[in-house]
């Protein structure tokens, strides 16, 4: 009976042994050297990848923000050349004058002498937003510059570069990393972000 009892703490002891890997006794706490190295090194690869993705994300952020702001600004000279005013205008609409630039303008000439379009110096057009409007965090318009999109009011009839019939205009805005945005006008006047 003494030797059962004997073999019996023996087995228990090998079982302990195979179930836990650690030295410690159950009455011991605490971690071990080599256990503690392995967490920081997850956590700072963890915080690594964390941090680059951050950065990134801003400048998507960034991007489509001038690209929203874009968009805005061609449907408000869309919207202005319906709205009702007291001063008789031909076209109100956007300019782009840089490569980080564009401005909203207004032609007051009824007759339309400019041919629905800027044109720098003439007395009939203003600059609604003077001095205009400068994209920010380095982002930048692909665009050629002096390229118009204009709205004739009442109507609004689109006019993109002086001409009714144009297939469409597209803008591409692209950021310090190479990626890009468009703004796509049609014919119709629908204004597009991809």
């Amino acid at each position: 009976m003494k030797h059962e009892t004997c073999n019996m703490k023996h087995k228990i002891r090998a079982l302990r042994r195979l179930f836990y890997a650690s030295c410690f006794t159950f009455h011991e706490k605490g971690f071990t050297l080599i256990e503690i190295l392995i967490s920081i090194a997850i956590i700072g690869t963890l915080s690594s990848v964390v941090m680059v993705n951050i950065g990134f994300g801003n400048r998507q952020q960034n991007l489509l923000r001038a690209a929203q702001l874009l968009a805005l600004d061609i449907r408000r000279a869309q919207n202005l050349s319906l709205a009702p005013t007291d001063s008789p205008t031909c076209v109100y609409g956007l300019n782009i004058n840089s490569a980080t630039g564009y401005f909203v303008y207004f032609d007051r000439d009824q007759t339309c002498a400019n041919g629905h379009r800027y044109v720098a110096g003439s007395p009939s057009i203003a600059i609604i937003d003077n001095p205009g409007i400068t994209l920010k965090n380095s982002i930048t318009i692909d665009a050629p510059f002096n390229q118009d999109i204009a709205f004739e009011a009442p109507e609004p009839i689109t006019y993109i570069n002086g001409a009714k019939d144009s297939a469409g205009f597209t803008i591409t805005l692209r950021s310090p990393d190479n990626t890009t945005k468009t703004v796509t006008v049609n014919r119709f006047g629908q204004v597009e972000i991809n």
